[in-house]
């Protein structure tokens, strides 16, 4: 299952390997896209949003 979501705090591509990384080490995430320029991602896999903003916790960065 692909979906998409706005996230806040993404402001250069550090920022975007950040969420990256951390995204990708939930076992229920298959893949990830960041748009840095639109200020979205994309997220493959069974994780629900609440589990993307628990591994973001700690960081700048928010899923909406």
């Amino acid at each position: 299952m692909e979906k998409t979501y706005s996230i806040s705090g993404l402001k250069c591509q550090g920022c975007v390997n950040t969420v990256t990384e951390k995204l990708l080490a939930l076992k229920t995430v298959d893949a990830v896209h960041v748009n840095l320029e639109d200020k979205q991602i994309t997220v493959t896999g069974t994780a629900w949003k609440m589990t993307l903003n628990r591994a973001l916790k700690g960081t700048k960065f928010r899923i909406d």
